[in-house]
């Protein structure tokens, strides 16, 4: 009987640890200012928080740039590939294994500062066409609650659709709209209608190692617990100047 137990629970710590020679892949997309592209490479929040994680896990884990689209169809076909970050919702929530959290973000509504219509409620945005960018989950989200929305290749080209009138609003988590409002004057009300939470975190293949994952899982809890990750966030907010109203 002990000489069982010993063989299961050999078993069960095989199965936990990662695989010799995995290397996870993280496909990300500029988002600044959660990455950014510059002439000395990648940076950003999330490109902190990178550093941090591949550091304390030791994993093996590169980096990769694609579109939004493109990063999210990688890492639900290809097995050891995560988008990061995305946001978590239930459309979602099944077709990945999910790294989480990394953090909350907030959502707001920005209007032209000539043209604002009064909002008070959710509701109230069905009156409006909203824009967003593909591959977004605040898109999806408004989709599913019957907003004509217009979708960009990227947050900021969604801004700059709004500056143009081609749209009458514009849909961006208040970090991001601090950003675009700190590098461009595109005419957009800074205090937005703040109306939607939600988790960002890695979104790995479901047939990913998955010992490689639960470790990636530990070191995020750990780093979470440590406050490193809550001080690069308030570090961005900081130099954005973001009022979250809190």
């Amino acid at each position: 009987m002990a000489t069982l137990k010993a063989s299961c629970l050999s078993a069960s710590l095989v199965l936990s640890l990662p695989a010799q020679g995995v290397e996870l892949v993280f496909n990300t997309y500029l988002d600044p200012p959660y990455v950014i592209q510059n002439q000395r490479g990648l940076a950003g929040v999330n490109i902190e928080v990178y550093e941090l994680l591949k550091k304390h896990s030791k994993l093996d884990i590169s980096i990769r740039l694609l579109p939004l689209k493109r990063a999210y169809l990688m890492a639900l076909e290809s097995p050891n590939n995560c988008v990061f970050a995305i946001e978590r919702s239930q459309a979602r929530e099944s077709s990945f294994t999910w790294i989480s959290p990394m953090y909350i973000s907030r959502y707001a509504i920005y209007q032209p500062q000539q043209s604002i219509t009064p909002l008070s409620s959710v509701a109230d945005l069905q009156q409006l066409k909203i824009g967003s960018y593909l591959g977004s989950g605040i898109g999806e989200y408004l989709e599913s609650l019957g907003v004509e929305v217009d979708l960009a290749k990227t947050n900021l080209n969604s801004a700059k659709k709004l500056q143009r009138q081609r749209t009458q609003a514009w849909a961006s988590d208040i970090l991001s709209s601090a950003y675009v409002h700190y590098h461009y004057s595109l005419g957009i009300q800074k205090q937005g209608f703040d109306f939607y939470s939600s988790l960002r975190a890695i979104a790995c293949n479901k047939n990913s190692d998955a010992g490689a994952l639960q470790k990636l899982q530990t070191s995020l809890n750990q780093l979470q617990k440590s406050g490193k990750i809550s001080k690069i966030l308030a570090s961005y907010e900081q130099q954005y100047q973001v009022d979250l109203g809190l």
